[in-house]
């Protein structure tokens, strides 16, 4: 953004404050506007009625529905943000805002979060942010609109995290323009849109600087994208940024691409580092770099592509000034010209590039290739990298490095292997005693043989408790036998107004509820004791069992009410984030939660027919749970499938 107009929006925003107290703000389907909107009884109608009064640190609740977009031209402060959140899993953006041809429409904002709304097929983007600072759009879903499912011009320090964004009909799943710097893009999905998947274009032409800088592009998984041209990643006059610990498979354009059409100058000084990408047969090449974008990094990546004459990394003359490449696993095929003369390794090892990388196929380097991304045991690209700009973590959030030395791609081989003691994701036994067929390259690959728990013995199979009242005959194997789980709550508190989301993989889950939990309170204090969450079934296996500990990662309001966690890491089975509010005012002991996971791995799911959750807030006693009712039955109930559940 140039000088003028960022002085320009900063007064501005500046002059939008407010100091009115903080509020919790309601919005349903046939509430009314005229009511105060301060309950979920007195609730306004409309997201535009919202947006035109909203104050500094209010959040504006709004209930599961389909509403027509909104406009939202007030700012938040820093620390105390406006929230637009859905507080269900089926809040639809159903008419474009009346304003713009799109669903949400940020612009001459600062400090908003837009949190879990599902904006399906606008004119022309699902949400739109522009000429605006310190916007956060998370957590949303992106669904056949005109051109775009999310889209920033002019936009300093935007962040674009956990959304999913797919099928945009005649552009880009995510776009970045107009020189708005430090954008951090993380943690999407963004899949089968007609041009690029995630697009960051300075375009000299619309004003500002003509650049993108700052950048950061990480965790994202992103595949099916270009049919109609683009790439996985595309860069035109984008600087001094990262893009890392991303999974780009099964794209028809470029992998990553680096250059100049519209802006200012080539993307330079940038670092793609510990990605992986797996190109289409009808796909361009993996690492594409050209128009000038000089002084580029090229790290600890898999290139691998079906295409039948192109390959790995095409470069031109141009574009060489500076260019770093090594320490990558790829497919023998280079260019300096653009593609039009194709090398081999060789050839492109004596002109100085990749003098530790080497050549690998999918069958050597990957779990199951096409369809599981990790690394096998015997993997040549484990502890082959370089420790030169790896992040500390992979795409799983898990550590890196592990072993020797960091490996190449987007995740990090973890020291897992069935008989290590821990109970580990895809396993089918639980630990110890256990012992392995095939033979186990690792847990993720790994059925376990019979020397496993039985029921009746008083040891633990995974998720299941097989003890002497479990629902199966003593002595008959856990793998064949459906035993009953241990509750974590036994309060008889009930989760009011519950939802459930949870997608198998790329693992997903939102939760959201509320109860009332008698006071005085004796342990409720997620800063201090964290939170536990628990989303299984009455017997058998699957779910999510996870504990967030106090301290790292917490934050709570100068009032005491409210209490907040982020990593996005995900280093607790996923948890991303977390928001506890205390409703008291409104009853007393009443507590309203709600929380999001998110990672490229995957999980089991429960059986939707014995579904339940618990959430223990303090001590023992103080949690609350909910049983679900099968699908067709009376609410609350879930339904769904192996990959996907929901419930409300």
């Amino acid at each position: 953004m140039n000088a003028s107009m960022r002085a320009w929006a900063t007064l501005w925003l500046l002059a939008l404050g407010s100091s009115a107290r903080a509020a919790d703000l309601w919005v349903k389907n046939g509430g009314n506007d005229s009511l105060d909107g301060l309950s979920p009884a007195t609730a306004w109608a409309t997201l535009g009625h919202a947006a035109d009064v909203v104050n500094p640190g209010d959040t504006v609740h709004v209930l599961d529905g389909s509403y027509q977009g909104f406009y939202l031209a007030r700012s938040g402060g820093a620390g105390s943000p406006i929230t637009f959140h859905a507080e269900g899993q089926n809040v639809r953006i159903a008419a474009d805002n009346g304003t713009t041809p799109d669903g949400i429409n940020v612009e001459g904002a600062a400090h908003v979060v837009i949190d879990g709304f599902v904006v399906d097929g606008r004119t022309r983007a699902g949400i739109r942010v522009a000429v605006s600072q310190f916007v956060t759009v998370e957590n949303c879903h992106t669904g056949n609109n005109g051109r775009w499912g999310i889209f920033s011009g002019f936009a300093d320090d935007l962040t674009i995290e956990g959304n999913e964004a797919h099928h945009s009909q005649a552009e880009h799943g995510i776009y970045v323009s107009n020189s708005g710097d430090r954008p951090v893009i993380r943690r999407n999905v963004v899949h089968d849109n007609h041009a690029n998947g995630i697009h960051m274009n300075g375009d000299l032409s619309q004003g500002g600087d003509g650049l993108i800088s700052g950048a950061l592009v990480e965790q994202n998984v992103i595949y099916g994208n270009g049919a109609g041209g683009g790439s996985g990643i595309n860069m035109d006059g984008v600087t001094d940024s990262v893009v890392r610990n991303n999974l780009l498979y099964d794209n028809h354009a470029s992998g990553v691409s680096l250059y100049r059409i519209d802006g200012a100058t080539g993307s330079k000084r940038n670092v793609v580092v510990n990605n992986t990408i797996v190109n289409a047969a009808d796909a361009r090449w993996c690492v594409n770099v050209n128009g000038g974008s000089t002084d580029n990094t090229v790290l600890n990546n898999i290139l691998y592509t079906y295409h039948a004459f192109r390959g790995a990394v095409t470069i031109d003359a141009s574009s060489r000034p500076g260019f770093v490449s090594d320490y990558n696993a790829v497919i023998s095929r280079f260019s300096t010209d653009g593609g039009d003369t194709v090398i081999d390794l060789s050839a492109w090892q004596a002109l100085g590039y990749d003098a530790h990388s080497f050549v690998a196929t999918p069958a050597e380097l990957f779990v199951a290739p096409g369809s599981d991304f990790h690394l096998l045991a015997t993997s040549p690209a484990i502890d082959h990298g370089t420790a030169t700009s790896a992040p500390t973590v992979d795409l799983d959030g898990s550590p890196r490095p592990v072993g020797a030395g960091v490996d190449i791609g987007a995740y990090e081989a973890q020291l897992t292997s069935c008989g290590d003691g821990a109970v580990d994701p895809g396993e089918q036994c639980g630990e110890p005693g256990l012992s392995c067929t095939d033979p186990c390259r690792s847990c993720r690959q790994c059925v376990c043989a019979l020397d496993a728990p039985v029921c009746g013995d008083g040891r633990v199979c995974g998720a299941e408790e097989c003890e002497a009242d479990a629902d199966c005959a003593p002595g008959t194997a856990c793998q064949g036998c459906r035993c009953v789980n241990p509750t974590p709550c036994s309060s008889g508190i009930d989760i009011g107004r519950p939802t459930l989301a949870l997608r198998s993989s790329p693992f997903m889950l939102r939760l959201a509820g509320e109860a009332v939990i008698p006071k005085p309170w004796t342990g409720i204090d997620p800063l201090v004791h964290g939170v536990r969450v628990v989303v299984d079934a009455v017997s058998g296996p699957g779910g999510v069992d996870a504990t967030v500990p106090g301290g790292t990662g917490w934050r709570v309001s100068a009032d005491g009410k409210r209490w907040s966690f982020v990593d996005p890491a995900g280093s607790h089975a996923g948890i991303t984030r977390i928001v506890i509010q205390d409703r008291s005012k409104r009853q007393d002991g009443l507590l309203h939660w709600r929380l999001v996971g998110r990672s490229a791995g995957s999980i089991v799911l429960p059986d939707v027919h014995r579904a339940r959750t618990a959430v223990v807030l303090g001590d023992a006693s103080e949690c609350a749970a909910v049983m679900w009712n099968g699908p067709g039955q009376a609410r609350p109930r879930c339904g769904g499938d192996a990959r996907r559940i929901a419930c409300r």
